[in-house]
C-alpha cells in the first residue's frame, strides 16, 4: 500500500508560508565545477501555488572541510540537517523561489555556518 507524503510547514521570513517534503537524495557530480556530492530534492508548495522542486547540492568537498575541523565524518542524518538548514534559509531570504531557480548549495564556505545552531560535536 502506498502511502501519501507528509507536508511540513515552515514560514520564512519573508512572510511566506511554505509546505515541503523530502524527496530523494541521489549522488552526483555537478558539471558547473562543484564536483561531486549528493542532492537532495525536496518537493515546495508556496503560498497555495503548484508545487515545485529544488535541489540543495551538499558537495563533498563541504563533508571534507568538517571532517579536517571535527576529527569525524558527517553522518547521513547531519549531511540532511546541512540540506534542510540551507533550505530554510532559502524560504528565508527569498520570496520568489519559484520563479529563481536557484542553486541551492552546501560546501566548504558555508557549512560550518549551517550546521553551527544544531551544536554538532
Amino acid at each position: 500500500m502506498k502511502t501519501g507524503r507528509r507536508y511540513k510547514t515552515y514560514t520564512g521570513e519573508t512572510g511566506v508560508s511554505y509546505q515541503y517534503f523530502f524527496e530523494a537524495r541521489r549522488r552526483v557530480r555537478r558539471p558547473e565545477g562543484q564536483g561531486l556530492g549528493s542532492d537532495f530534492t525536496f518537493v515546495v508548495i508556496a503560498d497555495q501555488h503548484p508545487p515545485f522542486t529544488l535541489k540543495v547540492f551538499v558537495a563533498d568537498r563541504a563533508l571534507a572541510a568538517w571532517r579536517e575541523a571535527h576529527g569525524r565524518d558527517l553522518d547521513s542524518t547531519e549531511q540532511y540537517a546541512a540540506a534542510k538548514v540551507r533550505l530554510f534559509r532559502a524560504f528565508d531570504e527569498h520570496e520568489r523561489l519559484r520563479e529563481q531557480q536557484l542553486g541551492l548549495i552546501v560546501d566548504e564556505t558555508n557549512v560550518e555556518g549551517l550546521l553551527a545552531p544544531l551544536d554538532l560535536t
